[in-house]
């Protein structure tokens, strides 16, 4: 009889070794299916524009989507076609109206780390989707949504502008007005670039004045 004490490799490959069963392996097969259709629906479908199978697909998968926070995710604005972006520029003025200097956020020159800048570039985008409204309210016979929805961005885009004005008004305690300012920058088409054309051409930025804030005695405090 050999008592001789066997080496760990010889335990190791002694023992049996663990395998999926087929039916198991094709149960794992599935969850990891459903999850990278998960991961493209998710950016597929938020925000629109979007075909109607990301929609749909969206919907069907959308308790899955919520648990695991992959719903509503804007990974498009990146890429492949990015639209323009937004940035504000304020003034500030003397009581006169005379303009005493002027600043821009997101500014990566004042902003950083990146994710301080990113911070102010999500106001700045916030900001333009408030913006974005007619300057008239709509007609008496409207329906009530159309009143209601009107007078929730207006508010809040008067909160965007009376929040940010204190905060200048703090920052710069020489500002008797600030002017509040929406800058669009678009980007220049792929041949404009080829040509020489520059991503900071003036020609590329629209501006649209949102307001005026005149400066309160407590938001000097």
């Amino acid at each position: 009889m050999n008592d001789r004490p066997q080496s760990p490799s010889e335990q190791t490959a002694a023992s049996p070794k663990f395998t999926w069963s087929p039916a198991f392996r094709g149960f794992v097969s599935v969850l990891l299916l459903i999850h990278l259709v998960a991961i493209f629906v998710g950016p597929c479908a938020s925000p629109p524009p979007s075909s109607y199978w990301a929609q749909g697909t969206e919907q069907f998968m959308a308790p899955y989507l919520h648990a695991t926070f992959l719903r509503g995710h804007g990974y498009r604005f990146f890429a492949p076609n990015p639209g323009p972006s937004h940035l504000v520029r304020y003034e500030l003025l003397d009581e006169a109206d005379n303009e005493i200097s002027e600043g821009t956020f997101p500014n990566l020159d004042e902003h950083w780390p990146r994710l301080f800048y990113h911070r102010h570039f999500m106001i700045s985008e916030s900001m333009f989707n408030t913006a974005n409204v007619p300057g008239e309210p709509p007609p008496p016979e409207a329906p009530p949504s159309a009143h209601a929805e009107y007078r929730s961005i207006t508010g809040l885009r008067d909160a965007y502008l009376d929040s940010i004005s204190r905060y200048l008004a703090r920052q710069h305690p020489e500002a008797a007005k600030i002017r509040i300012v929406m800058m669009q920058h678009a980007i220049p088409l792929p041949a404009d670039v080829a040509r020489g054309r520059p991503l900071n051409d003036p020609g590329l930025y629209e501006e649209v004045v949102l307001g005026v804030y005149v400066v309160q005695p407590e938001d000097r405090l």
